[in-house]
């Protein structure tokens, strides 16, 4: 997804939320910045590579327990100082919400629906 687009559409729509998994949640986290209403991410390893972002709408991110490549603890710590973003750890490793995926975990993936669904309405109600 280019960046622009959200610039494109966005006097078409009166809500625009970026939702991502994996390298998605990564460039949800990147539309961050952009004039969309919220961003949401699951899984989203690489958007510590990004964290001189400074997200413009509220932004939901879920993290599994532990991740091969980083330490999950301290993302969500450099995460938790930043303003609009709130993160949530669940059962289970990089995949927990994909039925798909060797690593489904059927109560995180409910558990973080569930949050995504919060988080959505408590923004617009």
């Amino acid at each position: 997804m280019k960046k622009n687009l959200i610039h494109e559409i966005r006097n078409e729509y009166n809500r625009i939320y970026v939702l991502g998994y994996s390298v998605g949640a990564t460039t949800a986290w990147l539309c961050s910045e952009e004039k969309c209403d919220g961003v949401i991410g699951y899984y989203g390893s690489r958007i510590r590579d990004y964290l001189e972002i400074n997200p413009k709408c509220p932004v939901l991110l879920f993290f599994p327990q532990q991740e091969k490549s980083f330490n999950v603890d301290e993302l969500i710590a450099s995460l938790n100082k930043k303003s609009n973003v709130y993160t949530k750890k669940f059962a289970g490793n990089h995949g927990f919400a994909d039925p798909y995926s060797i690593n489904f975990c059927e109560e995180s993936s409910t558990q973080s629906f569930e949050s995504m669904m919060k988080f959505i309405k408590d923004i617009h109600g």
